[in-house]
């Protein structure tokens, strides 16, 4: 009896708390994403935003199953730092080109309608990929290469790219 209580305490703190999974994820104090990429070309990290919405399954997909990957978490961990981003919120932001509004504001700025959309930032502060909708595990990891061997700098469209890492 005392083995079914702990058993069913256990599962009920895994439902209520969503479960524990370790993530490469960091808020910003300021949510100053302009400072962010600056702050992070210091430590030769790169941004991803991870911009959501409230009832996208692909989001609550990509959480679930690519982001605690450990072959995702390992590489990310040490090149990027990603946030995210409510397409629909109303926090106060500092955008990447220094311009001040909201999640909401900034969502509209660069288009984002559909999600989930991830924009890794180069260091200087530009977009080097966009990518809209679920990417499984394998092409998550080709869009963090993408970036970093600075293949985005060739031209090389990323659909190329995967088409040539296959």
């Amino acid at each position: 009896m005392k083995r079914f209580i702990l058993s069913a305490l256990f599962a009920a703190l895994l439902l209520v708390g969503g479960g524990v999974q370790a993530e490469y994820r960091q808020e910003s104090i300021d949510n100053n994403y302009q400072g962010e990429i600056q702050s992070l070309a210091d430590e030769g990290k790169f941004l991803v935003l991870f911009f959501h919405q409230a009832g996208c399954p692909y989001c609550d997909k990509m959480r679930a199953r690519v982001h605690p990957s450990n072959k995702v978490m390992t590489y990310f961990e040490d090149k990027f730092v990603m946030m995210e981003s409510n397409i629909r919120g109303n926090l106060d932001i500092v955008m990447p080109d220094g311009t001040q509004g909201t999640e909401r504001d900034f969502a509209k700025k660069i288009r984002v309608r559909a999600t989930p959309v991830y924009i890794f930032y180069d260091k200087d502060g530009t977009p080097a990929l966009r990518t809209t909708g679920f990417l499984d595990e394998d092409r998550f990891m080709l869009a963090g290469k993408y970036v970093v061997e600075g293949v985005h700098k060739t031209k090389k469209s990323f659909f190329r790219y995967i088409q040539e890492q296959n």
